[in-house]
């Protein structure tokens, strides 16, 4: 058996959505609640336990079934095909063995959660992800083939259940403010639009009758755009609010010193302009490295800001 490619299926890169989805819930839920964030409060052992079951486990296994159930479908593509099921290196059974042995482990977490810590809500995240997880890829539901649903399931679902994976830690209720949510999934939701592009002509020649193919290129494009700006002016304006609008504060606030991400961010804006002006002829794998290369410069630089005064 390759190892490598077996490990390949989890995506360990992806895990990265997870971890800066639960860190960013996690520290602005501290900061809210104390006041503050250090090493004083900072349960470093806590948040890691609940990223590993929710990161590497339970979305390494999802990741997994997903490869499991689209392989067919996946030597149709000019960059999926290379996986590890289709290029033939992993077989669907060991597949699906990998993936149910991943999500079992994440799940006995899960319940130590609930049982031991008296958390019910991070199971209740790990089963909602779970839900729409097998809605989005499993057949007769399918959602990645139907419109409006597989853009609401793949984009807006998955980072809302991650974020409160990371916030439920600190708060016992789905109470975070709004402009945090804002940011966390429209940013994703833009992106991950913007990406299923690349996938138009295939699912077309599948008959699929997803958001892609029944809208058309240039309403989803605009529409990516627009939640994208408008995820951007939400972190924007959750850094004025404590200075500048202090009555705005109940829709989420973090420190003025955070605007310096967006600043540095716009450094990057000339990176994304081919992607941006002709989102079906980007690279695929260049524009997902790079992506993925910012994003986690991002959360660096927002937890690295959280511990200097």
């Amino acid at each position: 058996m390759n190892l490598n490619a077996l490990l390949s299926l989890s995506r360990p890169l992806e895990w990265s959505k997870t971890f800066g989805n639960m860190v960013f819930a996690y520290l602005i839920a501290l900061f809210l609640f104390d006041g503050f964030v250090s090493f004083l409060n900072f349960d470093l052992g806590l948040f890691l336990l609940a990223f590993f079951s929710a990161g590497p486990l339970l979305w390494g296994g999802l990741y997994a079934l997903n490869d499991f159930t689209d392989a067919e479908n996946d030597k149709l593509h000019s960059v999926k095909k290379f996986r590890s099921i289709p290029s033939g290196k992993v077989s669907r059974k060991q597949a699906l063995i990998f993936s149910l042995i991943l999500i079992l482990f994440s799940f006995l977490i899960g319940f130590y959660f609930f049982f031991v810590l008296g958390n019910f809500l991070f199971l209740f995240c790990l089963i909602g992800m779970l839900v729409n997880q097998i809605l989005y890829t499993i057949n007769p539901f399918h959602f990645k083939s139907k419109p409006v649903l597989d853009l609401i399931s793949g984009s807006l679902v998955n980072p809302f259940f991650r974020f409160y994976s990371g916030w439920i830690l600190v708060f016992s209720s789905f109470n975070a403010p709004i402009l945090i949510l804002f940011f966390i999934v429209g940013l994703q939701f833009a992106a991950f639009s913007l990406y299923r592009l690349n996938a138009k002509e295939l699912e077309k020649k599948l008959s699929f009758n997803s958001s892609i193919v029944v809208f058309g290129e240039k309403k989803v494009v605009w529409f990516s755009y627009f939640i994208g700006i408008i995820a951007v002016l939400s972190f924007v304006l959750m850094t004025l609010t404590n200075r500048f609008f202090p009555e705005l504060i109940f829709l989420g606030t973090l420190p003025t010193k955070f605007l310096w991400l967006v600043v540095i961010s716009i450094f990057f804006m000339p990176l994304y302009l081919q992607a941006l002006l002709f989102p079906k002829k980007m690279n695929i794998k260049k524009m997902y490295l790079l992506m993925y290369f910012h994003y986690i410069f991002f959360v660096a630089g927002f937890i690295f800001l959280f511990f200097i005064n």
